[in-house]
Order: structure tokens, then C-alpha cells, then sequence
């Protein structure tokens, strides 16, 4: 499952021109900060957020033996467990400011960015047909 994940996403981030992936990472950090801040927002005003955790689980199945017999046995398994928690409202409201103030920034080099993209990656002219 992680294997197909992974590669998805490696088939994803090489798609498109150079230009469009050099202007994708250039803007990633401002991106990131808009939604790090849309999330805590929506902790602020839920008052709790989640977090998953992985247990360890014994399981009774039946397994093979070297010459293809079955066999009742336990199996370990790691188990995801997603769990409400409430929220540090202060330290919350303090990443939040910290990003706010750190937003012009970000922006400004996003923009600075995404035009020395422009420059490296020039992107062909289509003759209008």
C-alpha cells in the first residue's frame, strides 16, 4: 500500500513542464503556511484535533506451513487509532500569529520565485493557428 502511494505520488510531482513544477516549489512554503494556518483555525473553533496513533493488536488466523497445511495461530499487528485531543488554545493562537507575520515573506518570495521561473523555464510560443 505505502510502495503504490509513494509512486503515485512520484508519477504526480513529475508531471507537468519545468516551469510549472520550478513554480510549484517555489510557492510550496507559502502555500504550506496557508493551509498550516486554515487548519489551526478550524482546531481554534472545533476545540480539539486528532491524532492517530498505532497500537499493537494480536489476531488469531490460520497460517501456512512449509508443505501448504493450515494451522491456527496468533498474529501481531500494528493498528491505526485516531483519537480526539484538546487543543493548547495559547500555543495554537501563537503559531497562528507567528505565521501571519511570517505570510508577507513567504509571499513576497513566492512571487520573487515564480518569476525567476519564468526566466529559467520560458515556456514556448504557440503560432496561433
Amino acid at each position: 500500500m505505502r510502495a503504490s502511494l509513494l509512486l503515485l505520488l512520484l508519477v504526480l510531482t513529475a508531471c507537468g513542464t519545468p516551469q510549472e513544477r520550478c513554480v510549484r516549489d517555489a510557492a510550496a512554503p507559502y502555500r504550506a503556511a496557508l493551509k498550516e494556518r486554515q487548519r489551526i483555525a478550524q482546531d481554534l473553533s472545533r476545540g480539539f484535533t486528532y491524532e492517530t496513533e498505532f497500537e499493537r493488536v494480536e489476531r488469531f488466523t490460520w497460517c501456512r506451513g512449509p508443505k501448504g497445511s493450515a494451522y491456527p495461530c496468533w498474529e501481531t499487528d500494528m493498528e491505526p487509532v485516531t483519537r480526539r485531543v484538546p487543543v493548547d488554545r495559547a500555543v495554537l493562537r501563537a503559531r497562528d500569529a507567528d505565521l501571519a507575520r511570517s505570510l508577507p515573506t513567504l509571499r513576497s518570495d513566492a512571487q520573487q520565485g515564480t518569476a525567476e521561473c519564468r526566466i529559467a523555464f520560458p515556456e514556448p510560443e504557440t503560432a496561433p493557428t
